[in-house]
């Protein structure tokens, strides 16, 4: 690869495959961007969608290119990669869903969607640097401090490598994406794929397609939409699955559109215009804060 092509400096933080399952019959899709209060709309190729020039970018600044853009060609695209033979067979394959292959890949899929946004990658390094800082070396710095060292290890740190704390946060990043406890869990459970096609409008995409309530609650449940008429719905506790059966096709794409444009951030990607006046009405209006925040216990400033 290096020496062979340059590196990939657009980083699609909803990918082409995906966005690729929404086009017409000349490729390409409607686009919504929000600037502000204004909603805008442009039928564009999905190439043209959902990404970020250099947005996985290592933060130091005297790597090689190839090195500096490692996240995207070495972790983000292996796992869209993945992610597309895994859709694939999802929505041709009627065995593919009890796939432990197929399923692994997705749940991986799925997780990094929640955290590869510009808008969660900016929360989410900001979090990340915010442990960093206060993570407790504090006594062993001071068994090895001399005299005329810094007075804290972060200093000290930061004194060797004034970047240390970005480059750091973005290791955590990094390390934070892919299969961890949570995916094997996904891959655990019950899985199924809801046919929408009868109703009057398709499912809609958007940055964040991704809708999880914390599974281990009683409605504990992952959805998101893997085309226009189809609804991945993944629940360990039967009676989520019961009332999914009870819906209507009408319900459950208005239940999952409203979920997928009001959490928008960047984009909304539709296959037509029939749903510009919900697009626009509910484009971002509630957003989900970054899913790494830090916990850092502050002193009782009474004590």
């Amino acid at each position: 690869m290096p020496g062979v092509q340059k590196a990939p400096v657009r980083h699609h933080y909803l990918p082409e495959f995906f966005q690729r399952r929404w086009v017409g019959n000349d490729g390409c899709i409607e686009r919504y961007q929000k600037f502000g209060d204004a909603v805008v709309r442009h039928r564009v190729f999905p190439a043209a969608t959902g990404y970020k020039k250099d947005l996985y970018r290592h933060p130091r600044t005297d790597m090689d290119e190839w090195s500096a853009q490692a996240a995207e060609w070495g972790l983000f695209q292996r796992i869209d990669d993945w992610a597309a033979d895994a859709l694939e067979a999802l929505l041709s394959e009627r065995e593919a869903i009890r796939n432990d292959t197929v399923r692994e890949r997705w749940a991986i899929f799925m997780r990094a969607l929640l955290l590869r946004t510009p808008f969660q990658l900016e929360g989410v390094l900001s979090s990340l640097e915010e442990i960093w800082k206060h993570a407790d070396v504090s006594e062993r710095y001071a068994e090895m401090r001399k005299p005329g060292m810094p007075a804290t290890a972060n200093e000290f740190l930061e004194g060797l490598n004034p970047g240390i704390v970005k480059e750091s946060a973005f290791r955590m990043f990094v390390d934070a994406v892919g299969q961890d406890r949570t995916t094997r869990y996904i891959t655990s459970l019950p899985w199924r794929i809801m046919d929408c096609s009868r109703a009057k409008y398709g499912l809609l995409l958007s940055d964040h397609p991704v809708v999880l309530v914390p599974l281990r609650t009683p409605d504990g449940q992952v959805a998101m939409p893997l085309s226009p008429t189809k609804l991945l719905l993944v629940a360990g506790n039967p009676e989520v699955q019961a009332r999914a059966d009870l819906m209507t096709h009408e319900q459950a794409v208005r239940i999952a559109n409203r979920l997928t444009v009001e959490r928008a951030a960047h984009c909304v990607v539709s296959s037509n215009k029939a749903q510009d006046t919900f697009i626009r009405r509910y484009f971002g209006t509630n957003r989900i804060p970054p899913f790494i925040s830090p916990r850092i216990e502050r002193p009782n400033s009474s004590q």
